[in-house]
């Protein structure tokens, strides 16, 4: 087993469990998995795959030092909470990381949608909080990469702010926040999160040019909702139609959302580093036909 250890905060959620099975799969380095709760199942799931696992809230800076001193490489995803800022989640373990002599960062973060509407929506604090770390991490002298996502493919999986993905009598209703038209970067984040870290983790040193102080945008494609439908219904063989639910009365969210054509103009999604670096994202079509059909063939 390598003794070159990557941490990997938020295990056990959908981004950070990617990685740990992305680095468990790829061999080069041996997953550092953390969690609030090293003593949960899921927790508990990942020490049986291998993993070393750890407690650690990133609101405690000795707990968050324990957890990085010794890697090599750390990935970490902030997560909204009213007791810890996401940014100071962020500086918690950009700090530790550099004291501790970590050689390399990735960062999952999301665009400031205060500075991208030009101050017409300013409530997005997850996405803003994130962009205000990544700053920080970009100046702190560490080596670095950030991964920017979009709206994910396994918001259908269940009930979420963002909308709805409801049964119909011959289909599927997805009912967004948003008018069906909107466009996004779509994300299949528990499955390219993974690979796409694991590529920065493997060639940070070997393609240092190419990938230190950059952010790649991690999408499938970037597709207006009625599109995102469209090829939802191709993989399950059902008609999807877009609806507009209206808003979801959580300002934040729905500001968010409201942003989403404003987000990583920039970039051609998929992201053509990221291609270049070896990562292929999976699409709509396959999320539906394999993810999707398999959840909704456990539902009534």
């Amino acid at each position: 087993m390598s003794t070159r250890i990557a941490t990997v905060f938020g295990a056990t959620g959908l981004q950070g469990s990617s990685v740990v099975r992305a680095l468990i799969k790829d061999g080069t380095f041996k997953p550092r998995a953390v969690t609030r709760d090293a003593n949960s199942d899921t927790a508990r799931a990942l020490a049986d795959l291998g993993c070393e696992v750890v407690g650690a809230d990133l609101g405690d800076k000795e707990g968050v030092k324990k957890a990085v001193t010794g890697a090599e490489c750390v990935f970490l995803v902030t997560i909204p909470r009213g007791d810890v800022p996401e940014f100071v989640q962020g500086t918690n373990v950009f700090d530790a990381s550099k004291e501790a002599g970590v050689r390399f960062v990735v960062f999952s973060t999301l665009p400031n949608v205060t500075e991208i509407s030009n101050g017409k929506y300013t409530t997005a604090v997850h996405g803003d909080d994130k962009a205000k770390a990544q700053k920080y991490l970009e100046a702190s002298g560490l080596a670095n990469a950030s991964i920017g996502t979009g709206a994910f493919f396994e918001n259908v999986l269940g009930p979420f702010l963002g909308g709805s993905f409801d049964k119909t009598g011959d289909g599927y209703t997805l009912q967004v926040v948003v008018p069906p038209s909107t466009t996004s970067v779509h994300t299949w984040i528990s499955r390219d999160m993974g690979p796409a870290v694991v590529a920065l983790f493997t060639q940070y040193t070997s393609r240092a040019a190419e990938i230190n102080g950059q952010t790649f945008v991690l999408g499938s494609a970037r597709v207006s909702f009625t599109e995102f439908a469209a090829e939802l219904s191709k993989g399950l063989g059902k008609p999807v139609k877009a609806e507009s639910a209206g808003p979801s009365g959580f300002l934040p969210v729905d500001e968010m959302f409201a942003s989403l054509p404003d987000w990583y103009p920039e970039v051609t999604v998929p992201d053509p580093r990221l291609a270049k670096l070896g990562v292929k994202t999976g699409t709509i079509e396959e999320f539906a036909r394999t993810t999707l059909k398999s959840f909704l063939a456990t539902k009534p």
